[in-house]
């Protein structure tokens, strides 16, 4: 018997609008700075910077009206976008000053990065793929990761590709068509890699608390509502890594300790301690084979963790603030 799902109604956050209606107004502050470092360029230059601009106003703007993982990191792939061009703009206009309407636009540009990358607007987008009871929440990425790979991926994932543009503007075909079939391939994979950092995410289901988490367990697990005694701050005497039984993933572990599936974020962690061991699969390890254990307890870091705990608050989940 075929089963409906339907999806839960997603409440926009305040600073998805705000997003919203800045990226609206972009055309008509930071198009000023824009306009003026392309006016007097070839006719081809100006046609292809005026095409690329629309369509990459457009494509963040239709990012921003469509809540959903795949939409988020599309989104975030292009808020960098706008503040790095009108910086340049003004660079190849100097030592004219940018306009009244050009220094709105890059304020404008500036704002929309910031808000583009809060963990409020991130958790709205991840819950737009919910369904039925469902409550998704996303989880922060490493520091490592942040500070560095992130930005390495995003270089990779744009830049080819307006190299390849700008040739095609300065009439360089040969170089545009090698760098469009590089840039395609380098998209293709650093919008992939980005879109894995947006598919981590703790879901409330009416059951309890299951975590998604591609990065340290090769499926989701299940915490029982009814098998949870605390979610609350990581405890001091737990430790995520502890010394004992050496795990698949290489990691040592000791029965009754915190399995650490943070990944190593920076900030407030989480732990949740069950009343009885829950089955978790970790990824495949040094030795490339992955066995399932059973925890008692877990470390995460989800983006907001006082909204987390206010959901499992909701759903009357055992809540231990201190």
């Amino acid at each position: 018997m075929r089963t409906s799902r339907k999806s839960v109604a997603v409440n926009t956050s305040r600073t998805t609008w705000a997003t919203r209606v800045l990226w609206l107004t972009l055309p008509l502050t930071l198009g000023d700075c824009l306009a003026s470092a392309i006016s007097g360029q070839p006719s081809l230059a100006v046609w292809v910077s005026s095409v690329t601009l629309w369509f990459l106003w457009g494509a963040g703007l239709l990012s921003s009206l469509i809540q959903t993982p795949l939409s988020l990191t599309a989104l975030r792939i292009c808020a960098p976008l706008p503040i790095l061009l009108g910086v340049a703009a003004a660079a190849v206009s100097a030592p004219e000053a940018p306009s009244v309407l050009g220094c709105i636009g890059l304020a404008t540009a500036a704002i929309l990065l910031v808000l583009v990358f809060t963990a409020e607007l991130g958790d709205g987008f991840v819950n737009g793929s919910s369904y039925g009871e469902e409550r998704r929440m996303a989880l922060r990425p490493s520091a490592a990761v942040l500070l560095g790979a992130v930005e390495l991926v995003w270089l990779l994932t744009v830049v080819p590709l307006l190299a390849a543009l700008w040739m095609l503007a300065t009439a360089n075909w040969v170089a545009a068509g090698v760098l469009a079939a590089v840039g395609a391939v380098s998209f293709w994979w650093g919008f992939r890699t980005l879109y894995r950092l947006s598919q981590r995410w703790v879901v409330f289901v009416p059951a309890g608390m299951t975590l998604v988490d591609p990065s340290v367990i090769a499926e989701p697990t299940l915490f029982r509502r009814d098998t949870i005694v605390r979610l609350g701050p990581a405890l001091a005497e737990s430790p995520g890594v502890s010394e004992g039984s050496e795990g698949s993933d290489g990691s040592d572990k000791r029965d009754g300790s915190a399995i650490d599936l943070s990944s190593g974020a920076a900030g407030l962690i989480l732990q949740i301690d069950l009343s009885s061991p829950a089955p978790l699969l970790p990824i495949a390890g040094r030795s490339g084979i992955s066995e399932p254990i059973e925890v008692s307890s877990v470390l995460l870091a989800p983006s907001r963790p006082g909204a987390l705990l206010a959901e499992a608050e909701r759903r009357r989940i055992t809540v231990q603030r201190s």
